[in-house]
């Protein structure tokens, strides 16, 4: 086959182009500092880095719920704590109240304090943090304790409230008003009846119903200690997984620069090279025959 001026100027076009076709998408991911900059660049590697993405994402979401409700547990546990020293006020109130020296008027006095204790172990209850409230159940909206009754009346369930912490894994983050403030409640109002009765053997008698309040209290305290120690086991374990992701990511999906540059450089010799080589081909024309 005869090799015509044309056809080497039109592969020198054609090699020159794809050349530059190649410096272009190594200089993008020099620029970009990402290997892929449309999916046709290479379709695996978009595949991999999309679905990398799509796992990190998924751990962000996982790591927000465990710090979310590791600050519902948190200001669970302040809650317990606060009404623990109330009750514990109780019982010394009550012990003293069952002195046989008190007159009627000292345990009146003594009613009148733990009333008031009373009314701040309900409005402890009724604590909400970002507009839902603590220990209403699963009706956050719903203020668990009515004030207006005589001990205040719980309004909330029992049903518990969950947060997904990982695929398929859920820890429970609240504890119901019922299972560790009402008792609580009940007993201080059990105390306070008898205090008004002016009964010191009845006073006594109602020691241990306050000492049972309060070890319901503790076990609800301690399932909340257990229940933030798994999650901030499971925040170490998602904050491993996260920066492996996120490493398999960078593999995937950003330039090595080394390399990149290496490239480039190698693209650029070879474009100069592939100049300086047309310029020879094609440098003779018709005009120099007829010079």
């Amino acid at each position: 086959m005869r090799v015509t001026h044309g056809m080497l100027v039109d592969t020198l076009l054609k090699n020159l182009s794809g050349n530059l076709a190649r410096m272009e998408r190594v200089y993008q991911q020099i620029t970009s500092a990402r290997k892929i900059s449309r999916p046709s660049d290479d379709p695996v590697g978009t595949a991999t880095v999309l679905r990398l993405n799509s796992a990190s994402q998924e751990i962000e979401q996982y790591l927000a719920n465990v710090e979310q409700a590791r600050t519902w547990l948190d200001l669970t546990d302040q809650a317990l704590t606060t009404i623990g020293q109330s009750l514990q006020r109780a019982r010394e109130l009550v012990v003293q109240a069952a002195n046989d020296t008190l007159s009627a008027e000292d345990r009146q006095a003594i009613w009148a304090e733990l009333t008031a204790l009373q009314e701040q172990i309900a409005t402890t209850g009724n604590y909400a943090h970002a507009g839902q409230y603590l220990f209403a159940g699963s009706t956050t909206q719903t203020e668990p304790f009515d004030l207006s009754t005589d001990p205040p009346t719980y309004q909330g369930n029992n049903d518990p409230l969950l947060r997904l912490i990982d695929r398929g894994v859920t820890v429970e983050i609240n504890v119901p008003g019922s299972v560790a403030i009402v008792p609580v409640l009940q007993a201080i109002k059990q105390a306070r009846d008898a205090v008004a009765s002016n009964d010191a053997n009845a006073i006594r008698a109602t020691l241990s119903t306050i000492d049972a309040a309060h070890s319901q209290l503790l076990a609800a305290q301690a399932s909340v200690g257990a229940r933030v120690n798994r999650l901030e086991a499971q925040r170490d374990r998602l904050l491993d997984a996260h920066t492996s992701t996120l490493r398999l990511l960078s593999e995937a999906g950003d330039t090595d620069m080394a390399e990149a540059v290496t490239q480039f450089s190698k693209e650029e010799l070879t474009y100069r090279a592939a100049l300086q080589a047309g310029a020879r081909a094609i440098q003779p024309t018709l005009l120099d025959y007829l010079r």
